[in-house]
């Protein structure tokens, strides 16, 4: 599989748990309550998928494309850049509106909601950046010796990193689908 496919696979599951932010959001926004470990899972999963592995794949390509001469200021790169301090930001911001959350014993604050919002619409359009933009470009200027190289390092950031990765995905998904089980129980009971 080329390097950019496994980046794009990554993608996948990253809007998974965005989207998953979203229904977290709605859910919220009506008044029901979403267990503080599924929140948790979420931040685990951005840190650990997102930040400690994802990112330093993406950083990977990257710092390639600047050795290949493209501009760190260049469009794509330059709005990637941006949008992951962005990202930074909310995953942060999420963090803490969690950590509130838990401390309240489940009192729900706009902030804790805005911010899954923010994350559900976020993620796509910056997903479909990289996918559309950047590994294009990626395709076109690196020759076959660096697309070598990149996969090669995206090896090893996996043989280093990807396990934790994944096991926080699963985790992740496994609360999900188990608060949405919830949510739809709860939904029904109320239809009769």
């Amino acid at each position: 599989m080329k390097a950019t496919e496994t980046l794009e696979q990554e993608h996948r599951v990253i809007e998974q748990v965005a989207s998953a932010c979203g229904v977290c959001a709605e859910v919220l926004r009506r008044g029901a309550q979403v267990p503080a470990d599924v929140l948790e899972s979420i931040v685990d999963f951005f840190r650990q998928y997102g930040d400690r592995y994802h990112r330093q794949a993406e950083e990977a390509l990257l710092s390639l494309l600047h050795e290949k001469g493209v501009p760190t200021g260049a469009c794509p790169i330059v709005v990637i850049n941006y949008e992951n301090q962005k990202r930074t930001t909310l995953v942060d911001q999420l963090s803490s509106a969690v950590s509130a959350y838990m401390k309240s014993g489940g009192v729900v604050e706009e902030t804790l909601i805005n911010t899954l919002e923010a994350l559900a619409e976020f993620f796509p359009d910056h997903i479909w950046k990289e996918d559309y933009l950047l590994l294009p470009m990626a395709e076109k200027v690196l020759s076959e010796e660096d697309k070598r190289s990149l996969a090669d390092s995206l090896n090893l950031i996996d043989s280093m990193k990807g396990a934790e990765a994944r096991h926080a995905a699963e985790r992740c998904s496994a609360a999900i689908r188990h608060c949405m089980k919830d949510v739809s129980r709860s939904g029904q009971a109320h239809a009769a």
